[in-house]
């Protein structure tokens, strides 16, 4: 999804979920970042629908930039910013 909505933050505008509950997330300025959730699924009980990998995989973005999956559970924007691997590097 790209959201025209203007923000004063970095929108995610695409996201791919990968094997072991990471995620590869690519921001409106083009960079490219991945994001492991396993950790944070596995503290936080409000996750644990996330704990499905088919569930898991159904993560897409939200009209604000963040990410979303379909029973509610979301990531913001700053949270991914601040906790995702930046300068991820995509070989062609």
């Amino acid at each position: 999804m790209n959201s025209q909505l203007k923000t004063p933050w970095k929108k995610v505008i695409a996201v791919s979920p990968l094997h072991n509950f990471s995620l590869e997330l690519q921001w409106e300025d083009g960079k490219k970042t991945r994001l492991c959730l396993d950790p944070r699924i596995y503290e936080k009980d409000i996750f644990w629908r996330l704990r499905n990998p088919r569930y898991f995989a159904q993560v897409s973005v939200d009209p604000l930039g963040g990410i979303c999956w379909p029973e509610g559970e979301d990531l913001s924007p700053n949270f991914l910013s601040h906790n995702s691997v930046k300068n991820i590097v995509t070989y062609q």
